[in-house]
């Protein structure tokens, strides 16, 4: 009876042999913005670890948008990809969290290492952080695209938020909501920006 059973389930799995999910290939169908495209199924793909410049600001798009929208185009448009996910999957809006490779171009770090985005490690995804961080570093040295526009110091020191790896001006009200433990100071901008903090969309330090 164990034997017939057992043949059972191996021409089960001949005739439907399991697939391979992880392997699969997507389809970019659609650019929408210099971090974010949708793939032929319709699913909305972010990219883990890239925050690039606003393109909707209501007084225009930030320094470099566009040209981060035109690189996402060029690497990633109509092209296959394979993705790879971390701890966390989906945003607050629901749009799945993905590091997207088209061959071996790893296409978050490609869009940082070129300055069209800053690194941001955010805990739990923080599986290519130090990849991440050593392609901010050289498009750092460089000067390369959002780095080519030198921004200097307007305060003192900043606060950085160590949930969000967000970094305030000491006036800005998004301060009094971190809590003590959650706190670390910067002395200048370019030291939160090296260890993978983003200025706050709000204060704008």
């Amino acid at each position: 009876m164990l034997r017939k059973i057992l043949v059972s389930a191996l021409f089960i799995l001949f005739l439907f042999p399991v697939i391979d999910v992880s392997a699969k290939d997507y389809v970019v169908r659609k650019i929408i913005n210099g971090n974010t495209v949708q793939l032929e199924s319709g699913e909305i793909i972010k990219y883990i670890g890239a925050d690039v410049p606003d393109m909707n600001k209501k007084e225009g798009p930030e320094f470099y948008a566009r040209q981060a929208v035109n690189y996402n185009k060029k690497l990633v448009f109509m092209k296959k990809v394979r993705l790879e996910f971390d701890a966390k999957r989906k945003d607050e809006n629901g749009n799945m969290l993905a590091y997207v490779f088209v061959k071996k171009t790893f296409v978050n770090a490609e869009l940082i290492r070129n300055g069209c985005a800053r690194a941001e490690v955010t805990p739990p995804n923080l599986k290519y952080k130090g990849v991440l961080l050593d392609a901010q570093k050289k498009a750092m040295a460089d000067d390369k695209g959002i780095w080519a526009e030198k921004k200097q110091d307007s305060e003192k020191y900043y606060v950085g938020n160590k949930r969000t790896s967000a970094f305030h001006r000491p006036s800005c009200k998004g301060v009094e909501k971190i809590p003590d433990k959650g706190r670390i100071v910067f002395h200048n901008r370019s030291d939160a920006i090296k260890i993978g903090y983003v200025p706050c969309k709000t204060c704008k330090p």
